[in-house]
């Protein structure tokens, strides 16, 4: 049964997730953006490629596969691929990989489009509870955290690409979304006053990029370090000393190194570790 990896478009926030997955499972991954092959080629040494014109890609994948492992709803990827699809009067099968776990998604039907995947793939019972608070019945399979698996396997390459200097912050906040889950839009100023002692590197979420462009033009013009075009967050973690974040699943990746996070999150929750109001 031929399966492959799908990113279909500019979706560079997948690629730390299904290129990793399809690298340890020796399954090649299929890109359509020139610039995700790129970074593909040049952060995941060990992982097959397949580099596909957007127009092309439709007849080559349904004429090449039957099962199909991506990061979108089963919706997205039938309005790309119907056509092919009822021409060769051949069904792909596809296979949901999550793209992150965070705490995002509770107030928004992005979880509940997930019901008609044939297949879901878990971190573990976290996202699986929280699937079935969705509402969610599709199988699940449990691959675990994979992607620390990777880096490991990986640690000597990885943990060359980033100079280790001296105490090094990292702010990696989540865009804004419907749920105002972001802490950018009023934490951004403070990254101008940060002590000099420290080194602040700054891992945007893609999508802020055109969310906040002027704000984010300000910061570059007074010299802030923008961590961009870098997926594999392991080997960028692996050099911190301390996270700075909100809701994004970037915290929980964090965990792994048992160092010291900050949580900028929008509601005063009950969490462990101690609550600091922002004003603080």
């Amino acid at each position: 049964m031929p399966i492959a990896g799908l990113i279909y478009g500019p979706e560079f926030h997948h690629l730390d997730h299904l290129a990793p997955l399809c690298a340890l499972l020796e399954i090649p991954l299929i890109l359509t953006e020139d610039k995700l092959a790129a970074l593909a080629e040049k952060f995941y040494p060990d992982l097959k490629i397949l580099h596909w014109h957007p127009h092309e890609a439709p007849e080559k994948l349904v004429t090449s596969f039957d099962t199909i492992i991506y990061s979108t709803p089963r919706v997205l990827f039938d309005e790309v691929f119907f056509f092919a699809q009822r021409l060769h009067n051949k069904r792909i099968r596809t296979i949901w990989c999550p793209h992150g776990n965070s705490d995002k998604g509770r107030n928004s039907s992005f979880m509940e489009a997930l019901q008609d995947e044939e297949l879901l793939l878990t971190y573990g019972p976290r996202i699986e509870a929280f699937l079935q608070e969705k509402g969610v019945t599709a199988p699940t399979k449990r691959v675990g955290n994979y992607r620390l698996a990777y880096y490991e396997k990986h640690r000597e390459f990885y943990d060359s690409l980033l100079p280790k200097k001296k105490l090094s912050l990292l702010y990696a906040p989540t865009w804004q979304d419907r749920e105002n889950n972001s802490s950018f839009p009023k934490i951004w100023p403070l990254l101008l006053k940060a002590p000099k002692e420290f080194s602040l590197f700054v891992k945007l979420h893609p999508h802020l990029y055109q969310q906040f462009p002027e704000e984010i033009a300000t910061l570059k013009k007074e010299g802030v370090q923008f961590i961009k075009d870098f997926p594999p967050i392991y080997s960028l973690l692996a050099k911190m000393d301390l996270y700075i974040g909100d809701m994004s699943s970037i915290g929980y990746d964090f965990l792994a190194f048992k160092r010291p996070m900050v949580l900028l999150t929008p509601s005063e929750l009950t969490k462990a570790g101690r609550y600091v109001p922002p004003k603080e």
